[in-house]
């Protein structure tokens, strides 16, 4: 059999490029429920595999049941929490367009009192707070996004039914579209087969040891805030989601000014114990779940996982907050096991990832 001639191989190359783009141009509308299957597929594929075995090898039985529960108890409750916090942020900012309410009242006198007590040390410095004003701009800002989010109510159904279908094939399907990627990888198989272990590895961990942890910090937060009468509890859930992913400060930058701030309106016993649900139970949440979720081998400091999720949220818009941090950890996968390959030395599977 002869081999292709120069011609041959540059004809087939443009004609491979171009479908490939045009297969990238129908494909791109859905990259966001494609993506989202991917890592719904990656951290829920260990369950997968067991009930697989319970069942018998019914691959089919168990991607079922698999995804079943994915919607119910994750994609549902996210699209419920999505419409109060949407809600929440709407009613939040005509209250602060019609006039502020007791609620930027107080915090701009605390803001006022906070000041007036630093000044006595440091005599110059200034806060200079509005908070209606810096208070509406992020309330804009979240509207804006968000609107974009919930506005075509028919489209987010069907992405939210592709990204299930997605999940179901991913599940029964996932290890023949390994080997497929493995066959056409230039790389050896061994260095494809540890890439792609690693990669499961470390998403499967950065995403339930570190971003689910803060999801669960923010859901307490919001139960909290509810119960001990704080407004807008979706809205600070929120909130403290993102702030449980800063280094040394987390929750506390949420709870203790909640706290404070009911101290000040006179709800002494409401204020302490709002305080000590966050130490309590939001705080030590976080040394509980972390190390039970965190597979050994992989590790991603916490502030560039936070820089990750604000640019993720920035650039991908929702689904950045795990868009973020998955492009950051497949990064420095990548990264770690270069020098192996360029050495052409095998992978060791206690390779660690760190930075």
């Amino acid at each position: 059999m002869t081999k292709p001639s120069v011609g041959e191989l540059v004809f087939f190359w443009i004609l491979f490029g171009i479908v490939g783009l045009l297969t990238f141009a129908i494909l791109s509308p859905y990259a966001v429920a494609l993506f989202l299957s991917g890592i719904f597929a990656i951290v829920f594929y260990p369950l997968y595999d067991r009930l697989q075995q319970f069942f018998r090898g019914r691959e089919t039985l168990a991607a079922l049941i698999v995804v079943l529960l994915i919607f119910f108890l994750v994609l549902a409750p996210f699209i419920y929490f999505g419409i109060l916090l949407f809600k929440e942020i709407v009613e939040m900012y005509g209250t602060l367009t019609q006039g502020g309410g007791g609620i930027t009242a107080s915090i701009n006198n605390l803001s006022v009192f906070a000041e007036r007590h630093i000044q006595k040390f440091i005599p110059d410095f200034q806060m200079q707070t509005n908070a209606a004003a810096y208070i509406g701009d992020l309330l804009t800002w979240a509207a804006k996004h968000l609107n974009g989010f919930f506005s075509g109510v028919v489209s987010l159904f069907f992405q939210l039914f592709l990204t299930v279908v997605s999940i179901f094939f991913l599940l029964r399907d996932g290890a023949r579209l390994r080997n497929f990627a493995i066959k056409w990888s230039p790389l050896p198989d061994q260095y494809d087969k540890s890439i792609i272990a690693k990669i499961e590895t470390a998403v499967s961990s950065i995403v339930k040891g570190t971003l689910l942890t803060a999801v669960i910090q923010g859901l307490l937060i919001g139960l909290g805030f509810a119960f001990f009468g704080v407004p807008n509890p979706v809205l600070w859930g929120v909130v403290g989601t993102i702030a449980a992913l800063l280094p040394l400060v987390g929750t506390g930058a949420v709870i203790i000014p909640a706290g404070a701030w009911l101290l000040y309106i006179g709800h002494i016993p409401q204020g302490i114990g709002l305080i000590l649900w966050g130490v309590c139970c939001v705080g030590l949440i976080d040394n509980i779940l972390r190390p039970l979720f965190i597979q050994r081998g992989v590790h991603v400091h916490p502030f560039l996982i936070l820089l990750s999720v604000l640019g993720g949220l920035a650039y991908f818009g929702p689904v950045g907050f795990l868009a973020g941090p998955v492009v950051l950890t497949f990064f420095f996968v990548l990264l770690g096991i270069y020098p192996q390959i360029i050495k052409g030395h095998p992978i060791e599977e206690s390779h660690t990832i760190k930075n």
